[in-house]
């Protein structure tokens, strides 16, 4: 479960390390210490894409 959602902190790791990870957190409304626990379900997976399309934008 999550596997799908902890690889999007990782990504967001490696575009701006522990802010990226925590601007992740704001915009998606998931944790980092939940994306773990929580499914990898269509609508979680869409929050996730679509904040870190926005944490590029923002890093760059």
């Amino acid at each position: 479960m999550g596997q799908k959602l902890v690889s999007f902190y990782n990504q967001a790791e490696s575009i701006g390390g522990l802010k990226a990870r925590m601007r992740l957190a704001m915009i998606s409304g998931i944790p980092s210490n939940k994306a773990e626990s929580e499914p990898d379900s269509p609508d979680n997976i869409s929050k996730l894409q679509n904040a870190l399309a926005e944490i590029q934008k923002e890093f760059k």
